[in-house]
């Protein structure tokens, strides 16, 4: 494996240049900025050519489909010669509108020198592209459809494969040992599920979930397993899914009360919150010192309306976990809903005892002393969220309103 590592040393820091490149000029397809489409198509295009010529090289065909496997780049890929053939397709159809724009403002300006030339070029194809009536060449923003001479291309695949490979860059390593591992078996349970775990950091969530489910056809009640894919389904919005994925885990190991805790949140997302209700009593009375749990009560009581008895949840919370800096925050802001600002103030100031760097912290603070009618110190307090953070919105807009709420009181002070 040494001669592959070294390949590799050379090989990766190319994808991923490559790789920023080519994110660049699909951003660029996006922005607001005065940008030439055709380049910024054929910038995101030749890179994502020579990604897949590095990928998929006909000179070394064992040891790319090796690296093709640590990445859990599919033979199907956007990137695969055979899916890019289209879309270099559509490049040379863009370039043959290209030039035949450049003939046309060649001959009506009538060939000067090539500087001029030049300048042509850029303009014509800006009027090409802007011109009100059907253009052969068109970019969608919001679909991330190009249509080139009225046939549609899609471009979201490919750039969410460029954006998956550009994520697993950091984890090549740990990628590369698991996949060396499942060349040795490929029903190595440990081997499939780091490698799930590895892929999901990557937030490549679809990937991880295949992998997950590969390792549950091997060991089937394995309730770590189930809970992860519960963790993957939940990022990916399946939250159906995830609540089954949940269940299961509960059913294999009751006692794994981080599970009743994440399905208490994502009956919560789905709007269940009778339910979430219900699910974090059971986990309570199972372990009354589940602190995660107590706090999870308190948002799901406060999205009930039910704010005293939300209060005493977030403060049981805190009774088991002084420190637990969510609560705080929760129980503040719930306090500050009731009117109850010195009780708010106080769960700010212990929560910034802990997290001291907190911008968002120090901007709440400031909210509440503004409502006990101490500016300066409100001020002051936003002041050191912008400090933390310059530009926090949040911030700013409570420093708007306690300027806004001194100026007042000068005037009426002054008459």
């Amino acid at each position: 494996m040494n001669g592959l590592n070294s390949e590799y040393d050379i090989l990766l820091p190319e994808l991923r240049e490559h790789c920023n490149a080519a994110l660049r000029s699909f951003g660029n397809l996006n922005s607001s900025e005065d940008r030439n489409l055709y380049v910024s198509l054929k910038e995101f295009f030749t890179e994502c050519s020579r990604i897949s010529t590095i990928l998929w090289s006909k000179n070394n065909k064992k040891s790319r489909k090796h690296l093709r496997s640590i990445f859990s780049i599919a033979d199907n890929s956007p990137f695969s010669p055979g899916c890019l053939s289209e879309l270099e397709t559509a490049l040379r159809r863009m370039e043959k509108t290209f030039d035949k724009g450049m003939k046309n403002a060649l001959q009506n300006e009538g060939k000067e020198n090539i500087l001029e030339s030049k300048r042509v070029e850029e303009n014509s194809l800006k009027e090409n592209i802007s011109q009100k009536e059907p253009v052969a060449l068109s970019y969608d923003p919001e679909t991330k459809t190009l249509t080139v001479d009225g046939k549609k291309y899609e471009i979201l695949p490919l750039f969410r494969a460029v954006r998956d490979l550009y994520a697993s860059f950091p984890f090549f390593n740990e990628l590369q040992a698991c996949t060396e591992m499942l060349e040795k078996d490929p029903r190595n349970a440990t081997a499939l599920f780091q490698k799930a775990i590895l892929l999901y950091k990557a937030t490549r969530f679809e990937t991880a979930l295949q992998l997950i489910n590969r390792v549950l056809e091997i060991v089937p009640d394995d309730f770590r397993v189930w809970y992860n894919r519960g963790v993957i389904l939940s990022e990916m919005g399946r939250l159906e899914e995830a609540i089954d994925a949940y269940d299961r885990v509960i059913e294999l190991e009751p006692a794994f009360e981080i599970a009743w805790d994440n399905k208490g949140v994502v009956l919560s997302r789905l709007g269940r919150l009778e339910e979430a209700l219900e699910t974090y009593e059971k986990v309570l009375r199972r372990n009354p010192e589940y602190a995660e749990a107590w706090a999870g009560k308190g948002s799901v009581l406060s999205a009930l309306d039910r704010k005293e008895e939300a209060l005493e949840a977030y403060s049981s919370a805190l009774k088991i976990r002084p420190d637990y800096l969510e609560a705080l925050k929760c129980i503040g802001s719930l306090f500050s809903r009731t009117g109850r600002f010195e009780r708010a103030l106080a769960a700010y100031d212990t929560a910034i005892q802990f997290a001291p760097e907190d911008p968002g912290l120090w901007a709440g603070r400031g909210l509440f002393l503004s409502e006990l009618d101490k500016q300066e110190e409100a001020l002051q307090s936003c002041n050191r969220a912008l400090e933390l953070k310059p530009g926090f919105v949040p911030a700013i807009e409570i420093k708007v309103e306690i300027l806004s709420r001194i100026s007042r009181q000068k005037a009426r002070d002054s008459r």
